[in-house]
């Protein structure tokens, strides 16, 4: 998981690239059999779905820090592996429906591992064919039966990337999980992710209005001493305790991402492939935050009616040190070559000290109405302060208190059949500057946001549901200006339609798929001098995604799967002269249980975009990176 002081353009890149192995998505467990809806679930080490924490109709919901930890309010600052982290849910559409408190980039649920009350201990060994491989062992511990155990686990990865990088290290976890009463759960955690040497992709950045020529997938451009070193400290408690009528949920956590110095590969090309490599480095910086949680629920029944009545106190504190950083120019290059010249000595300056401080007070009220249908309206009032210190400058603060209303609405027409509809406003971040710009890693206060949609869902037959709907977000329009600067230029609008299929067929075969029409809009604000185009960078119209999961009737212990991923193409610069193509990718996997020495095993082997398409992928106006290439990814995984 990308933590969320990333830049929103790389959070663009989560969904289009393969994952390494510290990131790897597979189990015995499958997505694909537990999705809901096409539009995002995790399960275990499988991802689907046409949306992920990176784009959400268009925007990313972690850029917005729209995370939720069981449902609690979370702010994250470092990343999270999978020694603590189930899986993930985006709620959007009718997965928003009578959730509290939503939000209109959409809703990142984590859900953390949980111990039951049989001791297991779970190897999982990965490999891929950029030449990474990563063990990961969880364990469920039970210390008192059903009332006390704990999950924990240990993963140590040597990356290969697909950029030709690589990296090492290891993440640590544990959950454990006391539930002294029937009604009653306590929830902790700690988490660490440590990753060294990681070395810098290049981005290529054209010096003109075309498209860059084609690198070669694959070569680490360099030079060599282009790597940092990072960590990531997470902990957290979450309570929950249903007292008859009453419900008490709160969460308290700490996060914190430190980064020893950091490199951008920045590779400045002409239209005829030559190259001017520059670096832009940055000395240690770091961001921790505390976040959390208190919601207290009333419940009455009436009949056929349940009322819910929620309040809930909720606030963040982000501190964060950036800056400083210093550009060096290396000089020309040819675009397939790798440099290699010696490490210069980088003049830093002093850190930015950049803080955020938010708390918000909110009242919801449910109505359910059996076969009927249900309705969710609610308020909440926040209070945000930033305050940045930078260098030379006089203390720049700011302090915003607004009202959000939001609503929410479900009607039962027929028991196959119900129509929703939501509205929703908001107050979310809008992210850091990318490493190209000249306020490089400068984190920009809040933004305001809203959002409404509307839709069905149906299920004609048995074992297949059916979601369309259309929705519309407004955002202001924040990307790269002329003079390198990354800010807000205008206005931003998102409509679209959006639709879902999850259907069994047969017993055996599973079919998830899904898509996004998207009409992005921009309007220049009347401070913005130069050119803006109509549409928003690198956004592209039309988003499906297909995966099929079959056991044939005739080999049981036999599942085969594939995947066919389709993003249509978008516009590379703000006035909208350059455009990208998009591409299809396809894969294939095949997973097969055994039995070794009376244990149960499963191992899986993936291809991942067999026929090799290539796609420029936009980082934001006039930077591209590049799809990830073909590759195969295998893994053995048992339980004891």
């Amino acid at each position: 998981m990308l933590r969320r002081g990333a830049s929103a353009l790389a959070m663009a890149l989560v969904g289009m690239v393969a994952a390494s192995p510290a990131l790897a998505q597979s189990s015995a467990e499958s997505a694909v059999e537990s999705a809901e809806d096409a539009f995002g679930t995790s399960t275990g080490h499988e991802s689907i779905g046409v949306y992920d924490e990176g784009n959400v109709r268009g925007f990313s919901p972690g850029t917005a820090g729209n995370f939720r930890l069981e449902g609690m309010y979370f702010d994250i600052q470092g990343g999270l592996g999978g020694r603590v982290i189930d899986g993930q849910t985006i709620r959007v559409g009718p997965a928003a429906q009578g959730y509290a408190f939503p939000a209109p980039t959409g809703v990142v649920d984590l859900q953390l591992k949980k111990a039951g009350d049989k001791l297991t201990v779970a190897p999982f060994l990965t490999a891929d064919s950029f030449g990474g491989h990563g063990l990961e062992v969880d364990a469920q511990i039970p210390l008192s039966g059903k009332a006390l155990g704990v999950s924990a686990g240990i993963g140590v990865y040597d990356n290969h990337f697909n950029g030709g990088g690589a990296s090492h290290g290891y993440n640590l976890g544990i959950v454990p999980r006391w539930r002294p009463a029937p009604n009653v759960e306590v929830l902790a955690f700690a988490s660490h992710q440590q990753f060294n040497d990681d070395t810098s992709g290049g981005i290529y950045i054209a010096t003109g209005n075309f498209l860059p020529p084609r690198p070669t997938r694959g070569r680490y451009p360099g030079p060599d001493w282009t790597r940092n070193d990072s960590n990531s400290d997470t902990v957290g408690l979450i309570g929950h305790a249903n007292l008859g009528d009453w419900t008490i949920r709160t969460g308290l956590f700490r996060s914190a991402y430190k980064d020893n110095g950091g490199f951008a590969n920045l590779i400045f090309v002409d239209a005829g492939g030559t190259t001017d490599r520059q670096v832009y480095a940055s000395p240690d910086s770091a961001s921790a935050s505390w976040s959390g949680e208190f919601r207290l629920s009333r419940r009455f029944s009436d009949g056929p009616r349940q009322h819910l009545l929620t309040a809930t106190v909720r606030g963040r504190s982000v501190d964060s040190h950036y800056g400083g950083g210093d550009l060096v120019d290396l000089g020309p290059a040819g675009l397939y070559e790798q440099i290699h010249v010696a490490k210069p000595v980088f003049a830093f300056t002093a850190l930015t000290d950049d803080q955020t401080r938010q708390t918000t007070g909110g009242l919801s009220y449910s109505l359910k109405w059996k076969g009927i249908g249900e309705f969710t309206a609610g308020l909440q009032r926040t209070h945000y302060v930033k305050r940045i210190a930078a260098p030379g400058l006089p203390l720049a603060s700011g302090t915003s208190d607004v009202t959000l209303p939001y609503f929410s609405a479900a009607l039962t027409v027929t028991p196959r059949l119900a129509f929703y509809g939501s509205y929703v406003r908001g107050l979310e971040d809008a992210g850091s500057a990318p490493s190209y710009a000249t306020n490089a890693n400068h984190i920009l206060p809040a933004i305001r946001t809203r959002q409404y949609d509307f839709g069905l869902r149906w299920s004609p037959v048995k074992d297949t549901t059916v979601i369309l709907g259309y929705f519309q977000i407004s955002k202001p329009y924040i990307d790269i200006d002329q003079t390198n600067f990354y800010g807000v230029l205008g206005a931003q609008q998102h409509k679209g339609i959006e639709f879902s299929l999850t259907t069994n067929p047969t017993k055996n075969l599973r079919i998830v798929a899904g898509g996004v029409w998207l009409d992005p809009r921009v309007t220049a604000s009347p401070l913005i001098a130069q050119p803006l185009g109509a549409r928003p960078v690198g956004q592209p119209q039309l988003r499906t995604r297909f995966n099929l999961s079959w056991t044939p009737p005739f080999a049981k212990t036999l599942t085969l799967d594939t995947y066919v991923n389709h993003d249509s193409g978008a516009y590379g610069t703000i006035d909208n002269s350059v455009y990208v193509p998009g591409s299809t990718r396809i894969g294939l996997g095949a997973r097969y249980k055994f039995k070794l020495g009376g244990k149960d095993f499963s191992a899986k082997v993936t291809l991942y975009n067999v026929l090799d398409a290539y796609q420029l992928v936009s980082f934001g106006a006039g930077a591209y990176g590049y799809n990830t290439q073909r590759n195969v990814q295998a893994y053995i995984a048992t339980e004891f």
